[in-house]
């Protein structure tokens, strides 16, 4: 009996790398979110760092107030920014993560047909097998027959 050949075999180590990619790229995708939210996180620290500085200032000139006031305006605006493209890059996680499950679908569907095509090649192995030793045996007492007249 012949070994056994999946004939989608290259097709199956194509969409296996397709996964991989598709994965890889969930991986950045999923990084970028985190590198947003770090800095989401740095914001955050750096102004509860001068608001904390100029709260424990007893007197503050109208300058400072001012700087205080433009630099409160500077937060606000890049925590939007940062918060609309924690949002974009989340968004773009979660159209990946469809894509990764799409290409995961299509890898199994042709497992699922090397397992049934292996299954066939093991049922035929053993039919032939079986066969074989079905008429060796025959052979087998056809020429003790033979030999004990």
């Amino acid at each position: 009996m012949q070994r056994f050949q999946f004939r989608l075999e290259r097709v199956l180590k194509w969409q296996e790398r397709a996964c991989r990619i598709e994965e890889e790229k969930l991986r950045q995708a999923a990084a970028e979110v985190a590198e947003t939210d770090e800095k989401l996180a740095l914001l955050a620290a750096q102004r509860a760092s001068i608001e904390q500085e100029f709260s424990t200032q007893a007197l503050l000139a109208p300058p400072d107030l001012r700087a205080l006031a433009e630099y409160r305006k500077k937060v606000v605006g890049d925590r939007q920014a940062l918060d609309r493209e924690r949002q974009t890059r989340t968004a773009a996680v979660e159209a990946q993560r469809g894509r990764v499950l799409a290409e995961r679908r299509k890898r199994e569907v042709i497992e699922k047909l090397r397992e049934r095509a292996m299954q066939e090649y093991t049922r035929a192995a053993d039919r032939e097998m079986e066969t074989l030793s079905h008429e060796s045996y025959v052979a087998n007492w056809v020429n003790q027959s033979r030999l004990g007249r």
